[in-house]
């Protein structure tokens, strides 16, 4: 018997999606991005499916337990499949929900693609060597590597959740969580941390510190 999470996601070329803006209502928001799995196997939008539920919820046992039920079962196509941008989200989720180590592990990956991510947005945000905030300030998207997109500063929250999952991994160790808020302490007001640049152009004060 065939397996229906091999089947392919029906569509043409032209009805592929990419990097959809998130909408408010779960359903809608699983709906909308199956859009982005036409012409692949149907287990990548089920990952994506319990990515979504596990972003917003992530102590909904069912759908835990659906994640890693896909991801064991289905590695192989997933990775064949899978862009970089729903691999790093595959890591994003283990932060949020794996053990201590797998956590800490899927930290280090999802800290050096974003940083790498965070680069090619800078050197696409530079005029005559410098940074333009004028430019990074505009709501805009611009294809980076692997499905992956420059990051959206002024509205998106890619650097803060970042951030927020280093804080929790760290928080972890009593003497390392001490030696990162001494860091992050003298760090956050720094002028040379290009990234204090960055963020300083979020329309959101929450998010206007690299440090947090």
């Amino acid at each position: 018997m065939k397996d229906p999470e091999l089947e392919i996601i029906p569509g043409s070329d032209s009805d592929v999606a990419r990097n959809l803006t998130r909408l408010t209502d779960i359903n809608q928001n699983i709906v909308n991005v199956r859009k982005e799995f036409i012409g692949k196997p149907k287990v990548c939008h089920s990952i994506a499916t319990q990515i979504i539920w596990l972003r917003r919820k992530p102590g909904e046992y069912y759908h835990r337990e659906q994640f890693w039920t896909l991801l064991n079962k289905y590695r192989s196509t997933l990775l064949e499949h899978l862009d970089i941008r729903w691999l790093i989200s595959i890591c994003d989720t283990i932060v949020d929900i794996g053990d201590h180590v797998q956590s800490a592990t899927a930290m280090n990956i999802v800290q050096c693609i974003n940083r790498c991510n965070l680069d090619a947005t800078l050197l696409l945000n530079c005029r005559d060597g410098a940074l333009d905030s004028a430019q990074l300030s505009r709501d805009r998207k611009i294809p980076t590597w692997g499905g992956m997109i420059t990051a959206d500063v002024p509205t998106g929250d890619m650097i803060y959740n970042m951030q927020k999952r280093l804080d929790t991994v760290v928080e972890r160790d009593p003497l390392l969580w001490d030696i990162w808020c001494e860091i992050k302490d003298r760090s956050r007001d720094e002028n040379n941390v290009v990234m204090n640049f960055v963020c300083a152009q979020s329309r959101y004060a929450h998010q206007r510190k690299f440090f947090l």
